[in-house]
């Protein structure tokens, strides 16, 4: 049995209502929704090329981020539009610096084996998501992100619309709209603007001594902590065999 945060029998009971299903329904009833940077990737690509390339007062709208001032589009906003080098000066400069974390690939092929829907969830570049999943083969892999336009006077974000109404970001209102649609949700994360969805997704995820594996801890957000994405696998298999259990009784 793979252990996380706390027990996985707590961790398991916050989906119990899943055991009502049959088991060959479960692909019809999850997704998966991964974070981009510093979650699926060991470094936040966004942050390496702000401080690389622009005026070092972009950690003050992270900050006001941070303390509720702006919401997580506006800070994304108003940051990455500081950068305003050339498309090919910051892939070049990501390059050497922007590594998978450990067995993603197995991620990757077990939501293929379970056909659950995997989606990558970011609020970041998405030329710069789309450019490293290309390099592994995963240009397959859906992506939920602001659509980014390089320009002269730096990087436009244009998010997607909101789809409901009580959401605090583009985060947690796609785990909502997932959630409304049926789906049963598991969400991976590393950030502040990762906990309105972590806190409500039925299977949460946070990078071990992240922002937001601290948020969850001091919010008693029950939520598994992970350096690799084979603990979620392990994880979710180990879900699914208590649940055919429960079926099975």
């Amino acid at each position: 049995m793979h252990l996380l945060c706390g027990t996985l029998h707590a961790w398991y009971f916050i989906c119990h209502d899943l055991a009502s299903c049959q088991l060959s329904d479960v692909s019809m009833e999850c997704v998966v929704l991964t974070d981009f940077d510093g979650t699926m990737v060991t470094i936040d690509t966004a942050q390496f090329l702000l401080e690389r390339f622009a005026p070092k007062n972009w950690r003050i709208i992270e900050e006001q981020f941070e303390r509720g001032e702006m919401t997580f589009e506006e800070s994304m906003e108003r940051e990455l539009a500081l950068l305003k080098v050339s498309e090919l000066e910051m892939l070049n400069a990501l390059e050497p610096a922007t590594h998978f974390r450990p067995n993603f690939h197995k991620m990757v092929e077990y939501c293929t084996r379970q056909q659950f829907q995997l989606v990558v969830i970011s609020g970041g570049i998405d030329f710069c998501i789309r450019h490293f999943l290309a390099l592994k083969g995963w240009s397959n892999l859906e992506i939920y992100a602001p659509k980014a336009k390089h320009t002269l006077d730096g990087i436009e974000l244009s998010f997607p619309d909101r789809l409901e109404k009580m959401s605090t970001n583009m985060k947690d209102d796609f785990v909502m709209y997932q959630m409304k649609r049926g789906k049963k949700v598991v969400y991976i994360g590393n950030g502040v603007s990762d906990y309105p969805a972590a806190r409500i997704a039925d299977l949460p995820f946070a990078i071990k001594g992240s922002k937001l594996a601290q948020l969850c801890r001091n919010s008693g957000v029950p939520c598994g902590e992970i350096t690799d994405f084979q603990q979620v696998v392990d994880s979710t298999e180990d879900w699914l065999s208590l649940r055919t259990k429960e079926v099975d009784h």
